[in-house]
């Protein structure tokens, strides 16, 4: 049971980054499918004199991607209960 809860959870990852690359590549047709919100933090920095490591994160939400996470997410239902 828990394999196939991380099976879901793949997929709906997969929809959802796919989703987004397909609004930003129809951005010119339809261009409300890249339009979003990007969610994030600032550098978090480490400087130790030899080296310096910075950390950021990002993450960008369109109606693509919102969308193809509700297209995979719907579909890995669909073959769950098969």
């Amino acid at each position: 049971m828990k394999r196939r809860g991380i099976v879901v959870f793949f997929i709906v990852l997969i929809g959802t980054i796919l989703g987004a690359i397909l609004g930003h590549v129809l951005k010119d047709i339809v261009p409300i499918l890249d339009q979003g919100l990007k969610v994030g933090t600032n550098n978090l920095g480490l400087n130790l004199y030899l080296f310096d490591v910075n950390f950021s994160i990002h993450v960008n939400i369109t109606l693509g991607a919102i969308i193809g996470l509700l297209v995979a997410f719907l579909l890995s239902d669909v073959f769950r209960r098969k």
